[in-house]
């Protein structure tokens, strides 16, 4: 059998152990829904603290054709209520541990912990608190558990086994994640609701997973309720808040690479009332790469503390502190020694450094989050998000130009990049929210203001490495020699040296941009029946190095659900998007924002009473106003390029017995430029056609077993092309796998990741470059809990 259909046959395992042990979880549709644990419907307030009075389910009366109409639930009535397929506790295999991971606390709110894989509710889809069965569009939820078993070491890491999404889109890179999600390369990140990422790597860093509860993705269109995003969908990470329950956690790691971290997780109440609570998070990491003299250190800091005055107010404000010193894993090797090999048959091994000992990719950032939630009553509440984050850059790279200078194939010129950018960012997202009813019709309405205010600056050095008659050096890429580069070149303000070191890089390039935005929505229940309706208007002002450009745009999305008995929920929505496009044409005139709208057709279907949930979905993208190459004149844009997007999508996730838990996906995406673009009717470059994943944790409950839980996973990453449809990338099928074994205090777990330690290429462009991909890595850790 091919490696490729390991991935069906893996599926086929683990449809047919939910069939046989259906009768185990599966519940009737007479399920009293009373007895139910989730979070409430469109309409319903919000579940009360615990320690607080239950709130009544009050709908405010509407005047409506001069009358007033009070909403009424008669007993017949009540019976006709849909069934939601909610949440469930299933029997644990394994004695009940302690720490974070495994306490309650706010597992029934859209930003708190996520059991067995599967989460309630979000706030992503739709800025309020809403079940992920009652939003029309796709989205996947990664929670800490999962992260946990999967030893993801950074975002990227987290999300490949999220369907609809290419992970590892440009190989392993140090210095940024760099995920596809439906054909869309420049994915914007969010952190608590709120835009992190901005414009070039540089200006952003790399958030610590550890320090997330969840990681988000929300695929298709999202500029009705974030502004200015990609048409393919967002990823909106959820940072660990401050819990009421006594819990921590210690751990140390080792691993391939001389990896070594320690790392910590403490929550709890600070006073006896309550009030006040706290979360202290930190990560300190020294290792090496699978490339030679990268280093990946980081130490991070995330402390978050809590007021609630109240039960109706709370306050809470995270921190996060973050020390970087790295370099670039991404070594940007030619097609020849990487996809293809030399006219000696040999290709260039993972390890190999193309740069000089010393170079780095080093940031420090300080961020501050504050989040605020008020109910005025049952039926309005107010909610505010901000946060100020400074980040300082000092990168310099030494890479390969892709032309080899031998016949044998193996030496290549060397250039020299250095930059230092220092980022500013304040953002704010303020809204309201208002649950009525209007004869018939449940609504819960948003409204709400944000505000983006982006700054940077950056100096910058280019330089080639050159001979004593300024001709290009060689240098051999399969047999490197380090320190004895003389560097020719200029900065930003032209100040040019040569065979000398480069003189101090000044702050050249600006660029501010500042966004505003207006939004609303209602999401609409009437019986069955689940209709959304959003609108949003954004004014967006772009300056760079003195040159403005002013842009605005109205963007809507609709969708329409219907809720079965049995928890199978279909839609169909529609969504828009749009980016503002900095730069001029050839003729002088301002580039354009650049727009996509999709149509999307799915179902949810999570079975009453059961413990996962099986999604899926087809959509149509289409994206206009793609920057390519001028036709006539290449060193300038032209605004021609567009891009058609088909795909289709399906998830299963969740606890699918009680002793077993898991995430299967698939997505096909036909991804292709359209328009006046000469690639026309090409698939996009780094994006397979077919990806494939499952994941799978099995916890034994056998006598002499329980405690110990052992899984595995096996990604398929499907060919993919360059831009020019010439240059294939093969598909590959990758081996991952996990063990452990939990006490009450103790944890220990074992991580194997690529465990065939296959040398594969995720993305070549037709430019002249190829990105490797992660090598085989283990890792080891023992974590103490409370």
């Amino acid at each position: 059998m091919s490696r490729s259909k390991y991935v069906s046959v893996a599926a086929s395992v683990v449809f047919s152990s939910v069939a046989s042990s259906w009768p185990v979880f599966a519940q009737t549709a007479e399920t009293d829904p009373s007895a139910a644990a989730g979070s409430p419907s469109v309409g319903a307030p919000d579940s009360p603290p615990s320690d607080s009075p239950p709130t009544p389910d009050v709908l405010p009366s509407m005047v409506v054709e001069g009358k007033v109409q009070k909403k009424k639930i008669s007993k017949a009535k009540a019976k006709t209520k849909p069934v939601q397929a909610v949440t469930t506790s299933q029997p644990s295999a394994a004695p009940k541990p302690a720490g974070i991971i495994n306490s309650r606390a706010g597992r029934n709110t859209p930003y708190g912990p996520v059991t067995d894989y599967l989460a309630a509710a979000t706030e992503t889809g739709m800025k309020t608190d809403t079940p992920l069965n009652e939003i029309p569009q796709s989205i996947s939820v990664v929670g800490a558990e999962q992260i946990r078993d999967q030893d993801a070491q950074s975002v990227q890491d987290a999300l490949r086994y999220v369907p609809g999404v290419v992970a590892d889109g440009y190989g392993l890179d140090s210095r940024t994640d760099g995920p596809i999600i439906r054909g869309s390369t420049e994915v914007p990140e969010y952190l608590d609701g709120l835009r992190r990422t901005f414009s070039y790597y540089t200006y952003n860093y790399r958030l610590e997973p550890y320090f997330l509860e969840r990681i988000e993705v929300l695929r298709g269109p999202a500029s009705v309720l974030y502004g200015q995003a990609a048409v393919g969908g967002i990823i909106n990470s959820v940072s660990k808040r401050p819990q009421s329950e006594t819990a921590g956690e210690i751990g140390v790691q080792y691993g391939s690479f001389d990896f070594k971290q320690v790392n910590f997780d403490l929550t709890g109440p600070m006073t006896t009332d309550g009030k006040w609570s706290y979360r202290l998070t930190g990560v300190a990491r020294d290792a090496d790469t699978q490339v030679k003299y990268v280093p990946n250190d980081r130490y991070a800091l995330a402390p978050a503390i809590s007021y609630r005055p109240d039960n109706n107010t709370t306050i809470t404000v995270i921190g996060d502190f973050q020390r970087d010193r790295t370099g670039s894993t991404a070594q940007f090797f030619p097609h020849i020694g990487t996809i293809f090999p030399n006219v000696n048959g040999k290709h260039i091994s993972w390890d190999t450094f193309a740069g000089e000992p010393g170079d780095h990719y080093d940031t420090d950032a300080m961020a501050g989050t504050v989040l605020v939630e008020h109910k005025f009553n049952s039926w309005l509440k107010l909610q505010h998000a901000s946060r100020y984050a400074d980040i300082h850059n000092d990168y310099s790279a030494v890479a390969v130009n892709w032309d080899y200078l031998d016949a044998a194939q193996e030496e290549l010129s060397r250039y020299r990049w250095m930059s230092i950018t220092d980022t500013q960012v304040f953002n704010q997202d303020t809204n309201l929210e208002a649950k009525f009813g209007t004869g018939p019709l449940e609504h819960k309405v948003l409204a709400g203001v944000d505000f983006t205010h982006f700054h940077a600056t950056q100096g910058w050095d280019y330089a080639y490495d050159a001979n004593p008659d300024f001709s290009e050096r060689p240098f051999n890429i399969y047999h490197p020699v380090y320190g004895q580069a003389n560097w020719v070149g200029a900065n930003c303000a032209g100040e040019a040296y040569a065979f000398t070191a480069a003189p101090k890089t000044p702050a050249c390039d600006r660029q501010s941009v500042v966004q505003t935005g207006l939004y609303g929505q209602d999401q609409i229940r009437l019986g069955n029946w689940l209709a959304v309706l959003g609108l949003r208007h954004d004014w967006v002002d772009n300056t760079t190095n003195g040159s403005s450009q002013a842009d605005e745009a109205t963007t809507y999305r609709a969708g329409l659900m219907y809720e079965f008995s049995n928890g199978f929920t279909p839609y169909f929505s529609y969504a828009e998007s749009f980016i503002p496009v900095v730069g001029f044409a050839r003729t002088g005139a301002a580039f354009n924002p650049q727009e996509g709208r999709q149509y999307e057709v799915g179902f949810k279907y999570q079975p009453v009473g059961s413990n996962f949930s099986i999604n899926s979905a087809i959509y149509d993208i289409n994206d206009t106003g793609r920057l390519v190459a001028d036709p006539i004149n290449p060193n300038y844009s032209a605004q021609i390029g567009k891009a058609e997007v088909k795909g289709f999508e399906i998830e299963l996730v969740g606890r699918l017995t009680k002793n077993l838990k898991s995430v299967l996906g698939y997505s096909y995406t036909q991804a292709e430029y359209a328009g006046d673009y000469e690639y026309a009717g090409n698939q996009i470059e780094s994006i397979p056609k077919n990806v494939a994943s499952l994941w799978a944790v099995w916890d034994f409950d056998q006598p002499g077993l329980k405690g110990w839980s052992m899984g595995g996973g096996v990604r398929y990453i499907g060919a993919s092309w360059d831009e020019t449809n010439t240059i294939q990338v093969p598909d590959v099928t990758l081996f991952d796998a996990m063990i452990a074994y939990e006490t009450e205090h103790w944890r220990w777990q074992l991580n194997g990741k690529n465990l065939e330690n296959k040398l594969y290429y995720s993305t070549c462009l037709a430019r002249g470059d190829c990105f490797i991909g992660e090598a085989r890595t283990i890792t080891t850790s023992l974590t103490y809990k409370y």
